[in-house]
């Protein structure tokens, strides 16, 4: 997280923020100001916000994302892009006002201070434990309409994790890098005015804590899916004797519950270019279709470039 440059601190007495404006296309029939006027009810008066800087429109103007809602403010050509910056909500009228602000210091000056950003994290974290919200993530967006195709499956699982909002941070780095558009980044779920921030935070924090994605959703209409991706621990890890040239095996779980095949279970372990496959179905039918097609799924993975170090077919107890 970065600080606020020393031309971009508070002064004495109040600073406020140049011009406010709506940062996205407008429909015909409404006005800039109307837009803006909707944007800003949603704000707080009094209240201090934490805003980041999403990128550099000009010389002064950039677009500032605050909760869910993205606006174009002057900052002066000093503010940097993936910066975050403490603004105090003013006034809604005749246009939407704030101040640069800078959290209070606190009364003993032995007591750690935290910063606005983790006041908020903290905020966020437990009113996602008061709602009693699961590290599973909910996806919202179907993976493809095409599940005959596995590359558009494929395709489709990797937007899933890509857009699901849990590497957002990670997407906002890129971006002030050049390598990731703003279009791209408004696309994710807290850009969107009904993102659950405090739940995607919670289960952003965990999975970076356990290095475990779970993800549930559809993968294709009317089709549910679990998926469970980690990261798994080295051999030595635990003894504290991990090697640094050792590279870190991945796991990836499906768990699909279809109409005619009955349940059925992947998993791929995958590190460096080595790969082994454990299928399960629970249908004794399915089992033996597993089985006679185990030729052809061997050789595409030889064909991706793998070395199938393991293969196995077994049904679910």
């Amino acid at each position: 997280m970065l600080k606020l440059p020393d031309n971009l601190s508070i002064p004495p007495g109040p600073s406020p923020v140049g011009r406010v404006m709506p940062a996205l296309g407008l429909e015909g029939v409404a006005t800039a100001i109307h837009e803006l006027a909707a944007r800003a009810n949603q704000f707080e008066r009094g209240r201090e916000y934490v805003a980041q800087v999403l990128s550099r429109l000009d010389d002064k103007t950039h677009l500032v994302k605050i909760d869910n809602t993205v606006l174009k403010m002057e900052l002066g050509n000093t503010a940097q892009t993936g910066q975050t910056i403490n603004l105090r909500f003013v006034q809604h009228s005749p246009i939407p006002t704030f101040l640069f602000s800078t959290p209070q210091a606190e009364a003993n000056e032995n007591t750690p201070q935290l910063s606005q950003a983790a006041r908020l994290i903290g905020q966020y974290l437990q009113e996602a434990e008061n709602k009693g919200v699961s590290a599973r993530f909910e996806a919202s967006v179907i993976v493809t309409q095409q599940p005959q195709n596995a590359a558009l499956i494929a395709q489709g699982l990797r937007q899933a994790v890509v857009n699901s909002g849990l590497f957002y941070e990670a997407h906002l780095n890129e971006m002030a890098k050049g390598a990731r558009t703003v279009a791209a980044l408004l696309q994710e779920p807290q850009n969107q005015q009904s993102a659950q921030i405090p739940a995607l935070t919670a289960q952003q924090l965990t999975m970076l804590e356990h290095q475990r994605l779970y993800w549930h959703g559809q993968a294709w209409p009317g089709q549910t899916m679990d998926w469970d991706v980690y990261a798994e621990e080295r051999e030595h890890e635990e003894a504290g004797q991990q090697s640094e040239s050792e590279s870190r095996p991945f796991v990836s779980e499906l768990t699909l519950h279809l109409p005619r095949l009955g349940k059925v279970s992947a998993k791929l372990r995958v590190v460096d270019t080595h790969v082994t496959v454990e299928l399960q179905a629970k249908e004794a039918q399915t089992f033996n279709k597993m089985q006679q097609s185990s030729a052809v799924l061997k050789q595409a993975i030889a064909d991706s470039g793998l070395a199938l170090d393991m293969f196995r077919i077994a049904q679910h107890e």
